[in-house]
């Protein structure tokens, strides 16, 4: 990754990380070699702030591990190498700067838990405490404090849709299908997520309870990084934000969530929305998206990015430049709306700023509603 270069953060605070892992006795695995035969483990890296003179002189942490750099290379079957001195912009088991509000970041399917590093050290040197989450057999790796890996779910891809080619076509149709208004198009995505997402949806119960659990280990483990663990912001990435759409829903201390274009699976009926709610699409998944306009009574934020691909919400737009991956718009251009999207937000709705949430004014966007 020698190549690779990272946004540096906006903010006043300069950023720590640690990492840690948890194991939950209650669930058994049932993804891996074994299913059904280990307890449940999740990853996770905390990132949080650090005053400025207490990180001069500090090395950067090293994010990206080779293992993680070369299993994401055989995954995504590109020239992706582990550097020893990366610009990750944060800095080991720095000193912390004090207790900050609590934001979770849960990474997409085939990713990794610091899928989103850009993001989260950017959100973090504005005075947040960000715990990214490694979700087991469903990133490229997950490292665990014990030293042990587990990689991938071998053959994953061809197991989110059931029969695999018949849901993908039918998943083709309704998302080039334009003509649809919000409410014919999540009709079609429920019944499309009903008759060939089973997995999915399965996988979707689990991520929330990987959260739902590390999330109270976390607060035990770290009062000092968490100022108030009742007041917490979630966002993610594909399948991740779909996660963090679930949690909106279904856990009173997640009070606002952002989606960064992930089909927004899951069974809702007769069930509302009382979270605000900031949903970021591009044009080949918004039709899987609208859920996001149903049954809420809270406000709902929709940014729709003209000529951008699903990997151009992650930092893949940084590690594997390719505009049929990640789309046409600039790297640094997204990044500073994505950040601008995430901060703006979160201090509306996790801080209480009273000021307008953000939305991107250029050639490439359009907002949705």
């Amino acid at each position: 990754m020698a190549d690779v270069k990272f946004p540096a953060p906006t903010g006043e605070y300069k950023v720590g990380t640690t990492t840690f892992s948890v194991i939950d006795e209650s669930r058994f695995e049932r993804l891996g070699n074994d299913p059904g035969t280990t307890k449940r483990r999740i990853a996770g890296r905390f990132y949080y702030p650090v005053l400025p003179e207490d990180a001069k002189d500090l090395p950067y942490a090293k994010v990206m591990s080779d293992v993680k750099a070369n299993a994401l290379a055989k995954t995504f079957h590109a020239p992706v190498k582990p550097d020893d001195k990366p610009e990750t912009f944060c800095y080991q088991d720095a000193k912390p700067a004090g207790k900050f509000p609590f934001i979770i970041f849960s990474h997409g399917m085939g990713s990794y838990a610091e899928s989103n590093h850009s993001m989260c050290i950017d959100l973090c040197s504005h005075g947040y405490t960000v715990l990214a989450v490694g979700h087991a057999y469903e990133a490229v790796a997950n490292e665990y404090e014990d030293g042990t890996v587990e990689y991938l779910e071998k053959n994953i891809t061809k197991k989110v849709y059931q029969p695999y080619l018949k849901g993908s076509i039918e998943l083709l149709k309704l998302m080039y299908n334009k003509k649809l208004n919000n409410e014919q198009a999540y009709e079609k995505f429920n019944d499309f997520q009903n008759r060939y997402a089973g997995f999915i949806l399965d996988r979707l119960e689990e991520r929330v309870k990987d959260i739902k659990f590390i999330t109270d280990e976390a607060v035990k483990r770290f009062p000092d990084l968490i100022s108030d663990p009742d007041n917490i912001g979630v966002y993610g990435h594909s399948i991740g934000g779909a996660t963090a759409y679930c949690l909106c829903m279904t856990d009173d201390r997640i009070k606002a969530g952002i989606n960064l274009d992930g089909m927004l699976c899951g069974h809702y009926e007769g069930m509302t929305m009382h979270k605000p709610f900031y949903q970021v699409s591009c044009d080949d998944a918004v039709t899987t998206q609208t859920r996001v306009v149903s049954n809420t009574d809270a406000p709902v934020y929709w940014s729709l990015f003209k000529n951008m691909r699903h990997q151009g919400f992650s930092d893949l737009k940084f590690i594997i430049p390719i505009k049929a991956v990640t789309g046409k718009m600039a790297p640094d251009t997204m990044h500073g709306n994505l950040i601008k999207i995430q901060k703006s937000f979160f201090d509306r709705y996790i801080k209480g700023i009273d000021e307008d949430v953000w939305y991107p004014e250029n050639d490439e966007f359009k907002r949705r509603s």
